[in-house]
């Protein structure tokens, strides 16, 4: 289809006087992988299940392959749900579990079995179709409820979190798989999920939501290099906020004095701020320089003492605490093979970046 696969417009759900979501207006492409990224409460999950029909929205309208979908019951959408629990059956086979889907489409038997063995190798479970559910690890239980989803062929998966449940190690990995099992099928995944990294990770777009809005859509470079807002730039990664005024502004370049720590110059993405707008310098850990020492101050340069360094083998995180700031300075720096750290705890250090790694929000 050339249009979305999925349109919300102007879709708001209110609990008794709890307004859940408020104004949510966007598409989706067909074949996208799209993140739902927020913290506990903020929306995301009641989103999902008015995509999956689980619950109706109080206002607006739902559209998923070019049809309306109010009023119409889960199992009559072009979608399927995989869910946090994975709601897989202990007392059936993977195989059963995977087919039981495909009892309600009225399939011939060797059609039916043909797709199962298909989602089976899909997902790399091949010679485990005959044993119980209760005999798999937490990674071939997540498995074995993405099988059943997809053996169906929905047109949009809706995956609620899926990952929440298993290790550091076994989530990274099935992150991998499940980023190459959507490029496979080429379906539209919407996924849900709080973490920030998994879904830089995985999608090709996310939405940023708060207190029941969408604050940002974008890709996961745009998202993290060009912030919209304060909530934002502090939920996507970790960000460093520099009180300031602005001066001048010459197009997006903009020139802010921040109480004690001089002139401060980053760039807005959008419009520039007026003169006299209080404002915050954000800068990336990541894009700021240590140099050990008390250096010539000059534009985008503090100087600190650095109160504490973490080692992360590949990488350092440096605290620094400048005179002015209620927070210390995060700066992180990778460690290749042979280079020292950047000073001790208590040394004088001057921090510094290029202020095109800065972005200007307003307070």
């Amino acid at each position: 289809m050339n249009g979305p696969i999925i349109r919300l417009e102007g879709v708001e759900k209110v609990f008794g006087e709890f307004r859940a979501l408020k104004d949510i207006t966007f598409d989706i492409a067909p074949g996208e992988f799209f993140s739902l990224l927020g913290a506990s409460g903020c929306g995301k999950t009641t989103l999902l299940r008015i995509l999956a029909g689980i619950e109706q929205p109080t206002r607006g309208e739902v559209t998923i392959d070019g049809k309306p979908m109010a009023g119409v019951p889960a199992n009559k959408r072009p979608t399927n749900m995989v869910f946090q629990s994975y709601a897989i059956f202990p007392h059936l086979t993977v195989r059963e579990n995977i087919g039981y889907g495909l009892v309600y489409q009225k399939l011939a038997k060797a059609e039916a079995k043909a797709r199962t063995d298909e989602a089976i190798e899909l997902v790399k479970l091949a010679g485990l179709g005959e044993r119980s559910a209760h005999q798999l690890s937490g990674g071939q239980r997540q498995r074995v409820a993405l099988a059943r989803a997809l053996v169906c062929r929905p047109k949009v998966l809706l995956l609620d979190e899926p990952l929440s449940a298993l290790d550091k190690k076994l989530r990274e990995e099935m992150q991998q798989e499940l980023r190459s099992l959507q490029r496979t099928v080429g379906i539209t995944f919407v996924f849900v999920t709080h973490d920030q990294e998994e879904a830089l990770t995985l999608s090709d777009r996310i939405a940023v939501m708060s207190g029941g809005r969408v604050l940002q859509i974008d890709t996961p470079q745009g998202l993290y290099e060009r912030p919209n807002c304060l909530d934002v730039a502090g939920f996507v990664g970790t960000m460093n906020l520099f009180p300031a005024k602005v001066t001048r502004a010459e197009g997006s370049r903009t020139v802010a004095n921040g109480a004690g720590m001089g002139e401060l110059v980053g760039h807005s993405h959008d419009r520039p701020s007026a003169v006299g707008a209080a404002v915050f310098i954000a800068v990336r850990p990541e894009k700021i320089v240590i140099e050990v020492g008390a250096n010539m101050p000059g534009l985008n340069r503090l100087v600190g003492r650095i109160s504490s360094i973490s080692y992360l083998g590949d990488r350092s995180h440096y605290l620094v605490e400048v005179e002015g700031l209620a927070e210390p300075v995060a700066v992180y720096l990778s460690n290749p093979a042979g280079r020292a750290l950047h000073g001790a705890a208590g040394a004088e250090v001057t921090l510094s970046w290029d202020e095109t790694s800065a972005l200007v929000l307003e307070r």
